[in-house]
């Protein structure tokens, strides 16, 4: 029996071949990918490693040069396929390949000549390093790092609705229909009562669903959210809300990933004065426990105006008399410690 070649390229071998050096020849192995990755192995698929990722770069642009870098490869990889974890000083990805032996031998060659014509772009690794390309699960840690990024299994029981959680499965054609609507009601209403976040993919009874939702649906779900809250009134500012994408870790195989869509709303900061915000159709609504009040008519409106004016009142009377209290103590404290004078005559 012959001998199966095996290569001596591990998870630090660089992609760029320095000149001298012999190309690789066959891969090794396919390793096993960490259990609760997002990338589920397809029968005959590769997993790659990419180190040395620049993680100066956000995660959505590592995907895309990292994609349009392994296309010049004669790679077509999709969006979904790709795992980037980033950072602050260090990013890696997880790539799946469904390519033959013969086409992950030629990549050195393939990548010499694309780093020779100038078609990857130099800013994909990070300063002072190179590319490096090992298949399996990378490096040591690899395996903590995809274990610690926020992921939901399906079927997982979240609690119930509160009034700063809102529920909703999703199913459908959800995203294209009833979303929009949906952003509005919520995302005012959460404004208007301390915060609170919207989670799509998750049933009412608080089971975890997912909804099938790729990277152009992300988009659409980024480019929707922003266009609706800049049409808010007073203003909503970028940083009073989050909107994340949590993977859905699944027992079937699904050719688009599943998810839970979080839209997290954060309240105003002591404003100095009561505001109520409406929506880009001048709707108001109120987040009451685990409902939500609205439209509001002129009157409910005004009743909210007077009671959070009530209120604004009722605390400034309660520091006035904190305050009032320890002027007291204060003058007290200046009488007891006042010295005593006394008047000589010199006769």
């Amino acid at each position: 029996e012959t001998p199966r070649k095996r290569s001596p390229q591990t998870a630090a071998e660089p992609l760029m071949e320095p000149p001298g050096e012999q190309p690789l020849q066959e891969p090794p192995g396919n390793k096993s990918l960490p259990q609760d990755s997002g990338l589920k192995t397809a029968p005959g698929a590769h997993i790659l490693y990419v180190g040395h990722l620049n993680p100066q770069f956000s995660v959505p642009v590592l995907t895309c040069l990292l994609r349009d870098t392994l296309e010049r490869l004669e790679l077509r990889v999709p969006r979904e396929h790709i795992e980037v974890v980033r950072r602050p000083r260090r990013a890696y990805a997880l790539v799946q390949v469904s390519a033959p032996e013969d086409t992950l031998a030629s990549l050195p060659r393939l990548l010499q000549a694309a780093w020779e014509e100038q078609q990857i772009p130099k800013e994909l690794a990070a300063r002072g390093k190179e590319l490096v390309l090992g298949e399996g699960q990378g490096p040591p840690n690899c395996r903590e790092e995809i274990l610690g990024q926020e992921r939901l299994f399906q079927g997982a029981f979240l609690g119930s609705e509160t009034r700063s959680v809102e529920f909703k499965r999703g199913g459908g054609e959800y995203l294209s229909l009833a979303f929009k609507h949906h952003l509005r009601r919520y995302a005012c209403a959460f404004l208007n009562s301390g915060g609170g976040s919207l989670l799509v993919g998750v049933e009412d009874s608080g089971l975890v669903h997912g909804v099938r939702c790729g990277h152009r649906d992300e988009d659409r779900v980024r480019l929707l959210v922003d266009s609706v809250l800049q049409g808010f009134r007073p203003q909503v500012f970028p940083d009073a809300y989050t909107l994340s994408f949590i993977p859905v870790v699944s027992t079937s195989a699904a050719s688009t990933p599943l998810k839970v869509i979080r839209l997290s709303v954060h309240g105003p900061r002591a404003p100095a004065q009561p505001q109520l915000y409406e929506t880009d159709q001048g709707e108001v609504f109120l987040r009451r426990d685990g409902s939500t009040q609205g439209p509001l008519s002129v009157h409910a409106i005004q009743e909210w105006c007077r009671q959070k004016w009530a209120a604004e009142l009722g605390n400034l009377e309660q520091r006035l008399k904190v305050l009032m209290a320890e002027k007291e103590q204060l003058q007290q404290q200046l009488q007891r410690r006042r010295p005593i004078s006394c008047t000589c005559c010199v006769l």
